[in-house]
C-alpha cells in the first residue's frame, strides 16, 4: 500500500516540527520502501555518513541540525512513525 493521507499532532522542537512537516507534506503516494529509503538517507546524512539526505524533498533545510546530535532523534521520529504506520496497515 501507499500513503493516502496523514494526520499528526506534533509536540517537538523546531527541527522535529520541520521534519514532521516535510514527512507529511510529501508522504502522499509513497510506499513503504520509499519511506524506509528516506529514513535511511536522512539518518546517514545527519550523522555525516553520506553527503546528501536523499531524494525526499526539502530535507536540506535541516542542515543546521547536523551538528546538533541531540536533535537527531526528533528529526528522525516522524519518518520512523510513518514507516511504522505503513507497516502496521499492511498487517
Amino acid at each position: 500500500g501507499r500513503v493516502e493521507a496523514i494526520s499528526q499532532q506534533v509536540q517537538a522542537c523546531a527541527f522535529g516540527q520541520a521534519s514532521a512537516s516535510l514527512a507529511a507534506g510529501h508522504a502522499a503516494g509513497r510506499g513503504r520502501d520509499e519511506v524506509a529509503e528516506a529514513l535511511t538517507g536522512l539518518s546517514g546524512w545527519l550523522t555525516g555518513e553520506r553527503g546528501d539526505p536523499g531524494d525526499w524533498p526539502g530535507l536540506e533545510a535541516l542542515a543546521p541540525a547536523r551538528s546538533r546530535t541531540g536533535r537527531h532523534g526528533a528529526i528522525l521520529l516522524p519518518f520512523r512513525a510513518l514507516l511504522s504506520a505503513i507497516e502496521a496497515a499492511r498487517r
